[in-house]
């Protein structure tokens, strides 16, 4: 390429870039160079591309929801059972103590004035008391408590869910220390 020293620089900067940008004519030895092909790609996504991304996506949250769901029912429903295990081991500690099942129901709190108590218990949690025992020669006094958990979503109905029952002893010789109940 000859440039003429009589034109201004920018003119021949300017050619120099359109000879660069020219594709060669012929291959030069020893050098690859390659033409644009048709099959070249352009920046950016084809529309398959973009759907397939959606729909992994779509999948990814729907999955995301519906673990969530199933893990705040599951909470919901463990938080029931605590309290109605709870509820049922007060009353056996209760006994356990000396107290007898009369005084017992007037200690617990009353499922009508407390609210997670009756979304949480079905029914209404019994203390029974069975009988004598005799375990390694000692006579025992023995009690079964029964409560049922409420496993119905809404709150305003009841469900029986699990119905757990605890066995307890305590020795004769607090029945035998205490005062009669009046």
């Amino acid at each position: 390429m000859k440039i003429p020293s009589r034109l201004p620089l920018l003119t021949v900067v300017d050619r120099c870039l359109r000879w660069f940008a020219q594709p060669p004519s012929t291959p030069l030895s020893g050098l690859n160079h390659r033409q644009p092909s048709s099959t070249a790609r352009r920046a950016g996504y084809t529309l398959i591309e973009v759907l397939a991304a959606g729909a992994i996506v779509s999948v990814a949250a729907t999955a995301m929801v519906s673990l969530s769901s199933t893990l705040m029912l599951q909470e919901e429903l463990a938080t029931r059972v605590a309290i109605t295990r709870n509820f049922q081991e007060n009353m056996t500690r209760l006994w356990q103590l000396g107290l007898s099942p009369v005084q017992i129901n007037s200690l617990m709190p009353a499922q009508a004035q407390n609210a997670l108590l009756q979304q949480a218990v079905h029914g209404t949690p019994a203390l029974v008391e069975t009988g004598l025992t005799t375990i390694n020669g000692v006579v025992m006094e023995t009690a079964r408590s029964t409560a049922a958990v409420n496993i119905s979503r809404d709150p305003r109905h009841e469900v029986e869910g699990a119905n757990f029952t605890l066995t307890a002893y305590r020795p004769r010789l607090i029945t035998d220390l205490r005062p009669p109940p009046p």
